[in-house]
């Protein structure tokens, strides 16, 4: 997650470089996500993937705040 994080950072300059001013959400994904991975996740701002049988599930519970880079 936190190797994650810094890529997400490395990304947001390089955009800032080009005065690309979009905003930038993140996510981690996984067929089985451990409930204290998800839990850590979900506190560092970022978006939980899970899949859920044929589909996936996006984990953001109520009042969740989405970090942006």
């Amino acid at each position: 997650m936190d190797r994650h994080a810094k890529r997400m950072e490395i990304l947001r300059a390089y955009l800032d470089e080009r005065d690309d001013k979009r905003k930038l959400l993140g996510a981690v994904a996984g067929a089985i996500v451990n409930a204290s991975v998800k839990k850590y996740a979900l506190r560092r701002g970022v978006y939980v993937i899970e899949q859920s049988g044929d589909t996936v599930k996006i984990e953001a519970p109520e009042g969740f705040k989405p970090r942006m880079w």
